[in-house]
């Protein structure tokens, strides 16, 4: 569930996310990172945590700093939930070597440029909050009644991953 005056949170949680990623992989070679199950699946679960992040952000926020590959980082993290077996190392390796640190700048710059205090005033954000809730609190109502999830999505317009978790 959104929780858009929290954007900066957000923020704070996918730059920690990138920092676990390049602690843990710091000075390893990509067959290194193959042979050792753990470090594979730690910076997955990381990797997952920016994608989620990323969504819980306000769409208003998304919209503000278009630059981001916003829905790419979404996308990468439903792959590697949803379609876990799936994996491809190779893959997730070059999102390590090549989009984390720029991903990492843009996302630094955002914390240290937006003013906080004047974004969580922003009308937009307040109002896709408000309308977030009524949307999620329709959805628990209908589940509750045991409306079927795809017609639950069609209603509210929300994610089936999100009503799941309702």
């Amino acid at each position: 569930m959104r929780e858009p005056l929290k954007d900066r949170i957000r923020l704070e949680h996918i730059q920690t996310a990138i920092d676990n990623i390049f602690k843990f992989t710091k000075g390893k070679t990509i067959e290194q990172f193959n042979d050792d199950t753990m470090l594979f699946y730690a910076t997955v679960k990381n990797i997952e945590i920016i994608g989620e992040a990323a969504y819980k952000l306000t769409r208003a926020f998304c919209k503000e700093h278009p630059g981001t590959p916003w829905k790419d980082v979404m996308l990468m993290r439903n792959i590697l939930v949803h379609d876990y077996y799936k994996i491809r190392l190779n893959e997730v390796w070059k999102v390590i070597q090549e989009d984390l640190q720029p991903l990492r700048d843009q996302v630094a710059r955002y914390i240290v440029e937006t003013n906080w205090e004047e974004w969580e005033k922003n009308e937009v954000v307040v109002v896709e909050s408000a309308v977030h809730k009524n949307m999620v609190q329709t959805a628990r109502r209908m589940k509750q009644r045991d409306y079927d999830t795809d017609e639950i999505c069609k209603i509210t317009g929300l994610p089936r991953e999100e009503i799941e978790t309702l």
